[in-house]
């Protein structure tokens, strides 16, 4: 859970310069947000950064996805628990998730700030558009590099980021395996889910 919120924080170190893929706009929709958001928090920004990453980042989109409302990156099959929802549930779990991921944002900030970020391809899939991103520690460079891919989607006259795979693993889908079981474990269900997404708010 931890390195899955954690990478939202390499949106804001720097890129290397992209090279030309088959979609050259998400590519550059993800390296475009990053040099935004690396230049406000370097200004001490937090409201603009926050407001930055609402503009990047479909919220609404993942904890859809963290419910089973479509299934999250990596699973064909899943349950959709966000029909249950009533729409005050929905609008509680979406604000809480949005706290959550801002919170360990910032959080990791400093450990990430000396990471250059190189765009290795983007490849487009029933509507998605997957950006393969390598970070690499410029600090310790026996460190691996790790792998992020974000999926990207078209969105008005832009794009939106709906999920993020860091070395395989989806954030959505991380949230969607702990809601889950919340949510099938008798004496648990909803009010659980709040419960711990409250706590780590709070930590």
């Amino acid at each position: 859970m931890k390195r899955m919120l954690a990478t939202l924080a390499f949106s804001m170190v720097a890129f290397a310069a992209t090279p030309s893929f088959a979609d050259d706009g998400a590519a550059t929709f993800v390296q475009t947000e990053h040099a935004k958001i690396l230049g406000l928090v370097k200004a001490k920004e937090p409201t603009k950064v926050s407001a930055e990453i609402d503009t990047m980042v479909d919220f609404d989109t993942i904890v859809n996805r963290a419910f089973g409302a479509p299934c999250p990156t990596g699973l064909k099959t899943c349950t959709d628990h966000f029909a249950d929802l009533t729409d005050a549930q929905k609008t509680e779990v979406k604000g809480l998730l949005r706290k959550l991921v801002e919170k360990n944002y910032r959080k990791n900030i400093d450990k990430t700030v000396d990471y250059e970020v190189t765009v290795k391809k983007a490849t487009e899939s029933g509507g998605e558009t997957k950006v393969r991103t390598s970070a690499k520690s410029k600090a310790n460079t026996r460190e691996a590099p790790v792998t992020v891919d974000y999926i990207v989607v078209a969105s008005g006259n832009g794009y939106r980021v709906v999920d993020i795979v860091t070395e395989g693993s989806s954030l959505s889908k991380n949230y969607y395996d702990q809601f889950h079981k919340m949510l099938t474990t008798s004496g648990q269900g909803y009010g659980q889910i709040v419960k711990k997404l409250n706590e780590k708010v709070a930590k």
